[in-house]
């Protein structure tokens, strides 16, 4: 074992520069760990200010000034971020109206399952099959009581949320402005010899810029064509959905899978087994199809790198740790895992 080890360490860590890649690793993850909720909206800053200085770099390519680049930057980020707000209204509207409707829904998707298990009255008793409901749908008290929890503490949960819309923007600014200021500042915290930090962030940095621009582009041109196509069918809550499909993309595999049960069951509830609720559910499976086979190889080509089971662990696990912004980050930090993996060097005997 102490052989093992040994042999271990001359391979990976024969070089001052690795203990200081690891050092830092170790106290980025303690940070995220600990912290990583507070800090969810510097991070998601920093990302959306990563994203638009590849846009504010292109515009300087171009020969505009950095003044000028950076203003237009500004200007598109302005017009995107608050164009979020006049969505606001309908998704308030929609989301009252689904509120309310609930106990419908509840009630149709039971009278649904019931009819379909009593064509197999020969095979289940009515027992049996009033135990199979019983069972299948004793998970709504609990959705019920999570809700009113939540009610409960909405007013601190509208208070966090109304800060996070106001402290991005500020923060988004002034790291597309003071860049250069930023960066010297983190250069005093690196050693003078990171050959391997700059290896692993040119990796880092040439997966990360396509997959952030790539899905992006993906979750803006899923959610319009969800919610244009829903409209023209008269969907109920399509408003809801398309948003809900656009941010399923953010969590590959697991995100298509969950969106698909609301979608069918808003369905169900809107038209039953009608020739209507068939239409508009080969719709939905033709977006997804389009998105997976055509739409997500064409923006994201072969940008990240990662094996399917590496995307579904890291999902669960930075989901399961932060909640809703791990599943955001999930993806970003595998990426940065997997950038220190391949650019860290092997000493070969």
């Amino acid at each position: 074992m102490i052989a093992f080890l040994k042999n271990f360490f001359q391979k990976y860590f024969y070089d001052d520069e690795h203990y200081a890649a690891v050092f830092f690793l170790f106290i980025g993850l303690i940070i995220l760990y600990f912290f990583g909720g507070i800090l969810a909206p510097i991070l998601i800053s920093i990302l959306i200010a990563y994203l638009l200085n590849g846009l504010m770099t292109f515009l300087e390519n171009k020969g505009n000034s950095k003044i000028l680049s950076l203003s237009m930057t500004l200007i598109f980020f302005s017009i995107f971020y608050f164009s979020i707000f006049l969505l606001f209204p309908f998704l308030s509207r929609q989301i009252l109206l689904l509120v309310s409707d609930i106990p419908q829904i509840f009630e149709t998707v039971n009278l649904f399952l019931s009819s379909q298990l009593k064509e197999y009255s020969d095979i289940f008793s009515e027992n049996q099959i009033n135990e199979v409901l019983a069972n299948s749908l004793n998970y709504i008290p609990t959705i019920l009581q999570n809700a009113l929890l939540q009610l409960n503490s909405g007013f601190s949960t509208i208070m966090n949320a109304i800060l996070y819309l106001i402290i991005i923007p500020f923060l988004v600014f002034f790291l597309l402005k003071d860049k250069d200021y930023f960066l010297e500042n983190l250069k005093l915290f690196l050693p003078n010899k990171r050959e391997l930090l700059s290896k692993i962030w040119t990796d880092l940095n040439l997966q990360l810029y396509g997959y952030l621009k790539g899905k992006g582009l993906e979750m803006l041109i899923v959610a319009l064509v969800t919610a244009m196509v829903f409209s023209f069918q008269g969907v109920n809550y399509s408003i809801i959905l398309a948003l809900l499909i656009g941010l399923s993309v953010l969590i590959p595999y697991v995100g298509a899978i969950l969106v698909t049960i609301p979608v069918i069951i808003i369905g169900l509830f809107q038209w039953g087994l009608d020739s209507s609720f068939y239409i508009y559910l080969f719709s939905y499976l033709l977006i997804q199809a389009l998105d997976g086979n055509v739409l997500m190889p064409l923006l994201l080509g072969r940008e990240v790198k990662l094996h399917p089971v590496y995307i579904i662990t890291a999902v669960l696990i930075f989901g399961g740790i932060w909640g809703f912004w791990g599943l955001i980050l999930a993806i970003p930090i595998a990426t940065f895992l997997r950038a220190i993996v391949v650019a860290w060097p092997i000493k070969t005997v």
